[in-house]
């Protein structure tokens, strides 16, 4: 089943549709969480998950739209994706957010993004 999550960037807050897979659960569950963002090839915004995501049974090869919420397997990297990508394998897809949400994300630098379950 799928679920909305809040993204907290400074006094703003957005709303995250995450997928109903596995991986997109576990990240739910460990909410609340304050990440550190940074820039990735001026085509995502990634931050670190410690430890990493049980993805289970959730799928592993995504083509990225600009928007997407997604998990790197091997860096165990949360992603957002502010440019489209090309089809990757080890790329779970977790889930969407808006466009005002992904610019805020991208125009945040290094300020502390936190992330909490839908009130």
């Amino acid at each position: 089943m799928a679920q909305t999550v809040e993204m907290h960037i400074g006094a703003k807050s957005f709303f995250i549709e995450l997928n109903g897979n596995d991986a997109a659960h576990d990240f739910a569950s460990r909410l609340p969480m304050e990440l550190q963002f940074e820039d990735f090839a001026g085509t995502e915004r990634i931050a670190y998950l410690n430890p990493k995501l049980n993805v289970g049974e959730a799928p592993t090869h995504m083509t990225p739209q600009t928007g997407d919420v997604a998990y790197y397997i091997p860096w165990g990297n949360l992603a957002v994706f502010v440019r489209n990508f090309r089809a990757s394998e080890s790329l779970v897809p977790l889930g969407r957010m808006s466009e005002e949400a992904w610019r805020a994300l991208q125009s945040s630098g290094d300020e502390s993004v936190r992330f909490g379950l839908r009130q």
